[in-house]
């Protein structure tokens, strides 16, 4: 994700590179001296020292424009993308069933390919939309990832065949990749320091989402759905006449992507990235967001272009070299700048020495494991569902969406628990993550058992609250645990690991003997989370505690946290 890591890094080397904040030169005073260190970081970070030198002066405004209604804004526009990223998975899952039963798809197991389809356009269209945005820059990608996703998610409602579907969903997912990388590295561009928790926290999104496509999918379902059972008997068939439930609810989620991006677009426009402004030389129109941040904020801010091109100065290397400090970089010298950070110096950087071999070996075995434990279980959980409803006698759809709803909401529990236990975590994120994991995996063993309904409902519960707290807790873990120059590579590694097992699930749930049974995939996803929590416990790297004035900061800009988790607090308290 080149977007988000180059964002990410430049913003935290900056900071290391000024030092302690007492030391750092406020916006709009003197002009700045030579910086060797900053010199020789810009070097080995493939980014060119006059940029890099710039941005600590853009970070500098962006901390005095505070945390405020445009932040506020950008949160709740950047969560859509993240809500779109789930809703689509989640909704395809759901109504699997129901499009299995109809003539034209594929049944069981083979409709399960529909999720295949889906993440060959989520991989490519991660990657694009993350280079894309780095090149021609934030809005674009900002404005068209949401309208992409939304727009052949609504036409997947119209498929005739199983075909269609396929290459409407995988047209859906290339959209829909660029949400996460893209919404991500633009709320990080914009929040100062002491707020970068909420990145964690706009995972609650994520976790709505599902709730949200759960209950437009059970509305539908249970009133315009064929009766599957019936197919066959006495000539009765499932056709699209009788079947429209699954449409409607393709065509509702569509029409409310659409609605969100609607908002992101007109009523909460974005601006674009000062940090990409300044690297394509634009520095006024760069002073010109952060100002009209600061006045939406209602604060003061005293930055000029002078006090760029003060900090530009001392890293030019030859007479002439000023004209950079208004030219900027061509398009060409931005692809190179973004590859850069692909070289073989970031990938000999993460495994330097045994110990960082073994970590970013590790979390790379990691993400790959839960990348396809998590649509092993969650991508197929609804044909579980109807499964035991058949062994106990209850066929109803009130029983397979009511139990989906309900494991959905239990999932905002999770996002929620997340975000607390970034930095809260009794034992430190690795033995939060462990824990965390290998529970998920223990309610999955013990879901194969269930037969009443009451158990199944509590023990998917638990399951998707479980899973959500161990992903929040895992995507702060691993960019902290990354030495800062190659984190962005370690970030694409880590998370191309995961997208690409994840293609594999919807293969091994069909053509494996896991899909001779409704409990195949949840053993194999369950034995899949035990032994990678376990692993996560051997990661040498414990990342809570490192920045201690951060973590102060996190402390008192969330209240609300320590009001209904007082244990958290005094535990904060006492090791302060």
């Amino acid at each position: 994700m080149p977007s988000s890591v180059k964002s990410t890094r430049s913003r935290d080397d900056a900071e290391k590179l000024a030092g302690a904040p007492d030391k750092l030169q406020h916006v709009g005073d003197g002009a700045s001296s030579y910086d060797e260190s900053l010199e020789s970081r810009a070097a080995a970070e493939g980014i060119d020292a006059v940029f890099l030198a710039k941005v600590q002066v853009i970070n500098r405004g962006l901390a005095d424009c505070g945390f405020g209604r445009y932040q506020w804004q950008l949160f709740f526009s950047a969560g859509f993308g993240w809500f779109a990223d789930n809703i689509w998975l989640q909704a395809i899952a759901i109504v699997m069933p129901a499009i299995a039963a109809e003539e034209g798809f594929r049944p069981y197991p083979g409709i399960r390919m529909a999720t295949f389809a889906l993440y060959t356009g989520l991989i490519p269209g991660a990657f694009f939309w993350g280079m894309t945005a780095d090149v021609w820059g934030r809005r674009i990608a900002w404005n068209s990832t949401l309208f992409i996703g939304a727009v052949f998610g609504l036409a997947v409602g119209a498929s005739p065949n199983f075909y269609v579907l396929c290459v409407l969903l995988a047209l859906c997912g290339f959209g829909t990749g660029g949400n996460l990388p893209v919404d991500g590295a633009l709320f990080l561009e914009f929040i100062p320091n002491s707020h970068n928790y909420l990145l964690t926290f706009l995972s609650v999104w994520w976790a709505i989402g599902q709730v949200v496509a759960s209950l437009i999918c059970w509305v539908f379902l249970a009133k315009y759905s064929c009766d599957a059972a019936r197919v066959g008997i006495d000539g009765y068939r499932c056709t699209t006449e009788n079947n429209q439930g699954w449409r409607y609810s393709m065509y509702t989620l569509g029409a409310l992507m659409l609605f969100l991006w609607a908002i992101r677009f007109f009523v909460f426009p974005m601006h674009e990235s000062p940090k990409f402004l300044v690297a394509k030389g634009r520095d006024e129109d760069a002073v010109a967001v952060i100002q009209a941040i600061a006045k939406m904020n209602g604060r003061e801010v005293h930055l000029s272009t002078q006090d760029l091109h003060r900090a530009a100065v001392p890293y030019f290397r030859k007479e002439g070299d000023g004209a950079q400090v208004a030219a900027g970089f061509t398009t060409f010298e931005l692809i190179k700048m973004s590859f850069k950070e692909w070289d073989s110096q970031q990938f000999k950087m993460l495994f330097a020495t045994r110990r960082l071999a073994w970590s970013s070996s590790l979390l790379i075995f990691i993400y790959g494991a839960l990348g396809l434990a998590y649509p092993m279980y969650n991508a197929f959980l609804s044909g579980f569902l109807a499964a035991k409803g058949a062994e106990s006698g209850d066929t109803s759809i009130d029983y397979v969406y009511g139990g989906y709803t309900y494991q959905a909401a239990c999932g905002v529990i999770g996002s929620i628990a997340a975000a607390a236990l970034v930095q809260w975590g009794p034992g430190g994120r690795k033995f939060a993550m462990a824990f965390f994991t290998v529970g998920a995996g223990a309610f999955l063993f013990g879901l194969t058992a269930a037969r009443s309904q009451a158990s199944i409902n509590a023990l998917t519960c638990m399951a998707a609250l479980f899973q959500n707290a161990f992903y929040g807790v895992l995507y702060a873990y691993a960019p902290e645990a990354f030495p800062t120059p190659a984190r962005g590579t370690g970030d694409a590694l880590v998370s191309t690991a995961s997208r690409v097992t994840g293609l594999f699930a919807p293969i091994i749930a069909v053509y494996s003997p896991a899909a001779d049974s409704p409990n195949g995939p949840v053993y194999t996803a369950a034995a899949i989370f035990v032994a990678t929590g376990l692993s996560m416990m051997l990661l040498p790297i414990e990342t809570r505690g490192r920045d201690a004035t951060r973590a102060r900061a996190r402390t008192r800009s969330i209240p609300f946290i320590r009001r209904f988790l007082p244990a958290l607090g005094r535990s904060r308290r006492g090791s302060s």
